[in-house]
C-alpha cells in the first residue's frame, strides 16, 4: 500500500500557542503572548519537513539542557540574556541562529567560552569554586549543576553533545571582579603596594610586636600556625615586595593588635624605636587588604580580617555597632569561604588535614566573638547556626600539627594544657550561654520548668570543665602562666552571666515564692562577678601582679561588670519600693546590708575609670542607688512605730522622694512582668551618649510603689 505524503503546511499558531494548545490570532505577536508578557518568545516556525527524521528524545533534551546553561552562565556574567530566552522554547532549527535575534553562532560560542572556566581553574584563580561549593541549594548555581548532572546521564553518541560545558563560575565573579569600591575599607584606587610596605616598622619592631601576640594574644584567638607564620615571615623579609599583599595586611593585623595592646597596658618596648599607634598600622591593614582583593582570595582573608576587627575592637572605649557591622562582614566572608562547614563533611574541596584543622580553629574564634559581641549590643546573633556543622578543632600542641601532615593525630585529653585547650573548654560554655540567650529572647516565654532544667545544665556544664580553667584566686598564683589565670577568671565570668542572663527576668517576682530560686541564683551570680571585678581591678593596679594585663579587660568584660550592678541596684530598688513586706526575717536585712557594700565598692571602681563615658554613667547610677537607699534606711530607723514595719496591712512611711518618683509610672503594670534590658544592653554602643539617665531606668524597672506595697 502506497503511502500518502501530507502536504507540508505553515503552522497555524505561533510556537508557545502551539506548545500550549492555545487560541493564536496569528498576530506578532499574538493577542495570546501579548496577554502572557511573552511578546519576545512569539514567533511561527517554518513548513515542517514530515520526510526527515525528528531527532531523538535524548538529543532535544540534550540541546535544551545546553541552551539553559548558557543562559544561566550568561545571567552570571552579568549579560542580558534576552538573545536566549527563545531558545527555551521547543524549536527545530539548530544552527548558527539559534540564539536568535541575528546572534552569529561564533558569537554565542565566543560568550560560552568567556563564561566557561573549569572548576579547577577556577579554584585556582580566585578561590571561587570553594564558595559555590557551600552556597543554598535553591541558588541559581546549584540548579546549574542539577542541569549538569542530568546531561551527563544522557546517551553520550549524541551528535549535539559537547565537550565542555558551560560555566562553572561562582555568582557574579565578573562582577565582583570588577568593583574595587568597599564600603567599609575604602577604595584601593591611588594605593601601592610599595608605599605600604615603606610604611612597615623596623623588623626588630615587629619581631617583638609578633612576639608579643603568640606569647600573649595567641591563646585566646589561635588561629595561625606559629612554625608556619614564622617561615611565612622569613620569606617575607627576604622579598617583601614579591610577598601577596594579602599575607602582607595579615602582617599589618598582627602589629596593628600588639601594637594596641602596648599601649592599653602601659608596656614600654624593648627597643629603641618608637611603635607605630594602632590606628596608624590598622590603616595600612585596610590599604593591604584591598590591594590583595580579600574578597577572593584564597588563603587568609577570614583570618586578617578578624585580626583587624580584634584589633579594632580593643581600640574602642565602648561599645560600638559599627564593630558590630564588620563583624558581620567577617561573617559572610567566612560563610562565603565555607568556614562554617566541616570539610570532612564536604569532599571534593582539596582541604588538607592541617587546613582543615586551623579552619576549625579560625571558626570557632570567629563564632565565640561574634556571640559575645552581639550580645553586648542586644542584637541577634549573626551566625546562622542551623546552617553550621563545623567540628570543634582538636586539641593538639603546635608539634603534633604541621603542613603536610597526611593525617590528623588523635585528640590530647582535655586534662592536658595546648594553646587551643582555652578555646576548646570556652566553647562549652559558650554554646549554653547561647541556648540561654536563645531562651529568653523567645517571642513566646517558655515555661519556667525549661529555665530551672537550663538552669541545671549550665550548673553542670561549668563544673565538668577541667581543673585548670576553674576559678581560682588571681592573687594566689605568682608562677603560673598569667593567661591561663586570666582565661580562668573570664570562662567564670561567661558562666556567671549566662546564670544572670537565664534568670533577670524573674528578679522582680519577690512576691511570688515560686520564683525564688531564679532571684536566688541571679543575685549570686552578680555578687560573684562583681567580687571578681574588685579582684581584678586590684591586681591590675600599677605595681599589681597583672599590670600589663589590664588591657584583657575589655569592653566586654566591663560590660559584663555592668550587668551585675545594675543587677544588684535593681534588687535593691525593688526591696526599697516592697517597704516592710521586703524585711521579713533577718536575713532580709543582712542581704540588703550585703548588696549595698557590694555597690559602694562597685561605684569606687567605677568613679576611678572617668574618661570613659560607659564609666560615667554606671557610677552616677551607683551613686544615685547608694543615696537613696541611705536615705531610706535612715527613714526607716527613725521610725517610731514598729509595727508599721510588720503589717504589710498597713499604710508604710516611705520616703518622699519614692512617692514622687513612682506616681509617673502607675499606669505601667505589666513592667513586673516583663522587664525591658534591652535599653540597658544597648545604650553603652554610643560613646557620645550623655543624656541617659540610668537612675530613672532603675526606678522605672522597678515597678510602681502602689502595685509593690500590695504584696
Amino acid at each position: 500500500m502506497t503511502k500518502v505524503e501530507k502536504r507540508n503546511r505553515p503552522p497555524k499558531s505561533c510556537e508557545p500557542c502551539r506548545t500550549r494548545k492555545l487560541k493564536c490570532n496569528r498576530g506578532l505577536p499574538c493577542d495570546s503572548c501579548v496577554k502572557r508578557n511573552k511578546q519576545a518568545v512569539c514567533h511561527y516556525a517554518s513548513n515542517a519537513d514530515r520526510n526527515e527524521k525528528r531527532a531523538d528524545n535524548g538529543e532535544s533534551v540534550a540541546e535544551r539542557l545546553k541552551k539553559l546553561e548558557s543562559l544561566i552562565a550568561t545571567v552570571a556574567h552579568g549579560t542580558s540574556p534576552k538573545e536566549l530566552i527563545s531558545s527555551l522554547s521547543i524549536s527545530d532549527t539548530v544552527g548558527s541562529e539559534e540564539y536568535g535575534n541575528g546572534r552569529s553562532s561564533a558569537s554565542a560560542e565566543a560568550s560560552k567560552s568567556a563564561a566557561r572556566e573549569g572548576v579547577s581553574e577556577s579554584q585556582q584563580d580566585d578561590g571561587s569554586t570553594r564558595f559555590a561549593s557551600h552556597i543554598d541549594s535553591n541558588h541559581w548555581y546549584s540548579i546549574l549543576e542539577n542541569i549538569r548532572s542530568i546531561r551527563d546521564e544522557l546517551p553520550v553518541a549524541s551528535p549535539l553533545s559537547y565537550t565542555t560545558a558551560p560555566s562553572s563560575v561562582a555568582p557574579n565573579s565578573e562582577l565582583q571582579a570588577s568593583e574595587n569600591l568597599d564600603f567599609d575599607l575604602e577604595s584601593a584606587a591611588g594605593l601601592s603596594l610599595d608605599r605600604v610596605i615603606s610604611a612597615l616598622p623596623p623588623r626588630q619592631v615587629c619581631d617583638n610586636l609578633l612576639s608579643l601576640f603568640f606569647r600573649s594574644h595567641y591563646s585566646m584567638m589561635p588561629i595561625l600556625h606559629p612554625a608556619l607564620f614564622q617561615q611565612e615571615y622569613e620569606s617575607f623579609w627576604e622579598s617583601p615586595s614579591e610577598t601577596p599583599a594579602i599575607w602582607i595586611a595579615l602582617l599589618f593585623s598582627l602589629l596593628t593588635l600588639s601594637a594596641g595592646v602596648y599601649q592599653a597596658s602601659g608596656r614600654v618596648p624593648n627597643s629603641p624605636d618608637a611603635i607605630p599607634s594602632s590606628k596608624a598600622l590598622s590603616k595600612r591593614t585596610q590599604e593591604c587588604l584591598l590591594l590583595g582583593n580579600y574578597t577572593k582570595s584564597k588563603e587568609y582573608g577570614v583570618e586578617t580580617l578578624l585580626l583587624h576587627l580584634v584589633a579594632s575592637w580593643l581600640r574602642a572605649k565602648a561599645s560600638d555597632t559599627n564593630l558590630w557591622f564588620l563583624m558581620g562582614k567577617v561573617v559572610q566572608l567566612a560563610i562565603c569561604k565555607g568556614y562554617h562547614r566541616d570539610p570532612t563533611k564536604i569532599p571534593g574541596l582539596g582541604i588538607s588535614p592541617f587546613e582543615g584543622e586551623m579552619r576549625r580553629r579560625v571558626w570557632l574564634s570567629l563564632y565565640q566573638f561574634e556571640a559575645l559581641m552581639s550580645f553586648q549590643l542586644g542584637l541577634p546573633s549573626m551566625v546562622p547556626t542551623d546552617c553550621c556543622d563545623t567540628a570543634l578543632p582538636s586539641n593538639l600542641n603546635q608539634t603534633d600539627l604541621y603542613p603536610g601532615i597526611s593525617k590528623l593525630p588523635p585528640s590530647r585529653p582535655l586534662s592536658e594544657s595546648t594553646a587551643i585547650l582555652y578555646a576548646i573548654v570556652k566553647s562549652y560554655i559558650m554554646e549554653r550561654f547561647k541556648k540561654v540567650v536563645k531562651h529568653t529572647r523567645l517571642l513566646v516565654p517558655a515555661p519556667y520548668e525549661e529555665t530551672v532544667s537550663l538552669d541545671a545544665e549550665v550548673r553542670n556544664t561549668y563544673e565538668n570543665i577541667p581543673d585548670i580553667f576553674k576559678y581560682k584566686s588571681l592573687a594566689s598564683f605568682i608562677v603560673e602562666d598569667p593567661s591561663i589565670i586570666m582565661g580562668r577568671t573570664t570562662l567564670e565570668l561567661l558562666h556567671l552571666k549566662s546564670v544572670i542572663v537565664l534568670h533577670r527576668h524573674h528578679l522582680t517576682h519577690r512576691h511570688d515564692s515560686r520564683f525564688q530560686f531564679s532571684r536566688g541564683s541571679c543575685l549570686a551570680a552578680a555578687e560573684r562577678i562583681l567580687e571578681r571585678q574588685t579582684e581584678m581591678h586590684q591586681v591590675t593596679q600599677p605595681g599589681g601582679q597583672f599590670h600589663d594585663m589590664k588591657w584583657m579587660i575589655t569592653s566586654l568584660t566591663m560590660s559584663d561588670f555592668t550587668l551585675a550592678a545594675m543587677v544588684i541596684c535593681l534588687d535593691l530598688t525593688v526591696t526599697m519600693k516592697r517597704g516592710a513586706v521586703a524585711f521579713q526575717n533577718p536575713k532580709d536585712d543582712e542581704e540588703f546590708g550585703r548588696h549595698l557594700a557590694i555597690i559602694k565598692s562597685a561605684h569606687k571602681i567605677w568613679g576611678s575609670l572617668s574618661e570613659s563615658s560607659e564609666a560615667r554613667i554606671v557610677s552616677h547610677a551607683l551613686d544615685s542607688t547608694i543615696q537613696r537607699v541611705t536615705e531610706y534606711l535612715s527613714s526607716r530607723s527613725a521610725s517610731t512605730s514598729s509595727e508599721a514595719w510588720q503589717s504589710p496591712g498597713k499604710d508604710v512611711d516611705t520616703p518622699s522622694y519614692v512617692t514622687i518618683d513612682s506616681a509617673d509610672f502607675t499606669s505601667d503594670l505589666d513592667l513586673m512582668d516583663y522587664i525591658d534590658w534591652t535599653l540597658i544592653d544597648n545604650q553603652f554602643q554610643d560613646p557620645n551618649t550623655q543624656e541617659f539617665d540610668l537612675d530613672y531606668w532603675l526606678m522605672d524597672t522597678a515597678g510602681p510603689l502602689e502595685f509593690m506595697d500590695n504584696q
